[in-house]
């Protein structure tokens, strides 16, 4: 069994850095849950660590896709665990750290992927029509009452979907996601996680100044050799947050002071949706993202999780 630590949080909250401070303490490497930083020649705007920091601690998982390619959930995963592998066979501890909710939920539980034949659901939608919500929740209590019991009786589109899996597979959909969870590959890997909680309003000076460094680091150079290379604004890793924005600045459609305003707010926003769904996490240690001696704590809970001094000693 593998121990891994994983350092989660929303944008501008110090994780990089305790990330990097702790593997130095425990003779530990960096795996990004960072679904933007896997993008190469995305630097400045993704906040990648430094080319210093990257040679003082080895980080894996950024700088493997290009920018026309599509990230996916379940490939990044499934890199993850084998990075994982790889670096606790060295006697290393991995850390992962990032703000990627739905790439570290896909880590840790397994990316739920059912294949249903599209003209089947097809059918299925065409035969709940006008079916009231009610009727439909009280079906679903009926054939999936796990499901039932974390689905809001108002959401009809995950109501629908359960129903859907249960109508065209003969198996709740609450029993598909546990089989995914026992993966073994993810059996492999136990998580220690810890939160970063920071007050809003610090979280909000962070993400205001840490734009402005941005720019001031050469953003906007560095998307306009981007676009003199040839890349286009519509790739995949060309809509990651802010480009679109530089872009439109650019192109004369902003004003620089408005595009930086428009970033921050848009930053905020992500933010906001960052900490919502890492509540929801379970099994999370939180920790003050401003506390001093965080480190320490840290750290302790490193030791006390795997059981040694904390300078590495991983076995699989």
């Amino acid at each position: 069994m593998i121990t891994a630590i994983a350092i989660l949080g929303p944008t501008a909250s110090g994780k990089s850095r305790l990330a990097i401070d702790l593997a130095r303490r425990s003779g530990g490497e960096i795996l990004s849950i960072d679904s933007r930083q896997a993008y190469r020649r995305l630097d400045i705007g993704t906040a990648k660590p430094s080319a210093e920091d990257r040679r003082a601690i080895p980080h894996h998982l950024i700088d493997i896709l290009d920018l026309q390619e599509k990230n996916n959930a379940e490939l990044f995963a499934n890199m993850a665990h084998k990075a994982a592998r790889e670096v606790a066979s060295h006697g290393r501890l991995p850390i992962f750290v990032g703000g990627s909710g739905l790439y570290f939920r896909a880590i840790t539980r397994g990316f739920f992927n059912i294949k249903l034949d599209p003209v089947e659901r097809t059918a299925f939608a065409q035969s709940l029509g006008g079916v009231p919500d009610g009727l439909l929740f009280r079906r679903l209590e009926t054939v999936d009452p796990e499901s039932a019991r974390r689905i809001h009786r108002n959401d009809r589109h995950r109501i629908t979907r359960a129903l859907e899996v249960y109508s065209l597979t003969g198996t709740p959909l609450s029993t598909h996601m546990r089989n995914q969870r026992h993966d073994p590959q993810r059996q492999e890997v136990r998580f220690v996680t810890l939160g970063l909680d920071i007050p809003r309003a610090e979280l909000h000076r962070n993400i205001h100044e840490r734009a402005r460094m941005m720019f001031e680091r050469g953003w906007v150079e560095e998307t306009k050799k981007l676009l003199a290379d040839g890349a286009d604004p519509d790739w995949p890793g060309m809509k990651t947050l802010g480009y679109p924005e530089v872009i439109a600045l650019i192109e004369g459609k902003s004003t620089f002071a408005a595009t930086v305003t428009r970033v921050v707010e848009l930053t905020r926003q992500y933010a906001k949706r960052q900490i919502t769904w890492f509540k929801k996490e379970t099994d999370v240690t939180w920790l003050r993202g401003d506390a001093r001696g965080i480190l320490e704590s840290a750290f302790t809970l490193v030791c006390t999780s795997t059981g040694t001094d904390g300078n590495g000693g991983n076995g699989g």
